[in-house]
């Protein structure tokens, strides 16, 4: 029998270069900056793919349902 395809859920409708996400890489999870979108990724899947980096430098191929947003941070009664 042939496995179904599961439905994923997008989390980040329009990521913005320069911003901070989490994302899952090889089961773990992550927290980086959005570098930039990876077009030949994006031609062979045909869906979204961006290249981000964590604060060691090192930098990750991510399609867009791996992206999660940061917690807002929580404001400050002035």
């Amino acid at each position: 029998m042939a496995k179904k395809k599961k439905i994923e859920q997008i989390y980040v409708k329009k990521p913005k270069m320069g911003e901070f996400y989490w994302f899952w890489f090889a089961g773990s999870t992550r927290y980086g900056k959005l570098l930039k979108k990876c077009d030949k990724l994006v031609a062979h899947y045909g869906e979204p793919w961006f290249t981000l980096e964590d604060k060691y430098g090192t930098k990750y191929p991510v399609n867009i349902f791996k992206l999660r947003h940061d917690k807002p941070k929580q404001q400050e009664n002035v």
